[in-house]
């Protein structure tokens, strides 16, 4: 590849030259301590995993209803085990 190709092409020299363009100045990131970067990691907001059982019919029935049968299931266990 050439150095510079606008050296030969002068007609796409002088059509870059009409332009001026203002770069704005941005701000370099911030580099974060760990302590900053772990309170973002908690304070970020966290989809709720029960969601999709509550927005369904059924998925509202569930979850009357696991608590109990898992009360059930350990107390048979508990029985068994100790029998």
């Amino acid at each position: 590849m050439k150095p510079n190709p606008l050296k030969e092409e002068h007609h796409l020299r002088t059509k870059l030259d009409e332009y001026e363009v203002d770069v704005p100045n941005f701000p370099k990131k911030l580099k974060y301590s760990k302590w900053e970067r772990l309170i973002h990691v908690l304070a970020s907001p966290t989809k709720d995993p029960f969601e999709p059982l509550l927005s369904a019919t059924n998925g509202f029935m569930f979850m009357k209803i696991a608590p109990i049968a898992g009360t059930v299931v350990l107390t048979l266990l508990q029985i068994f085990l100790l029998t």
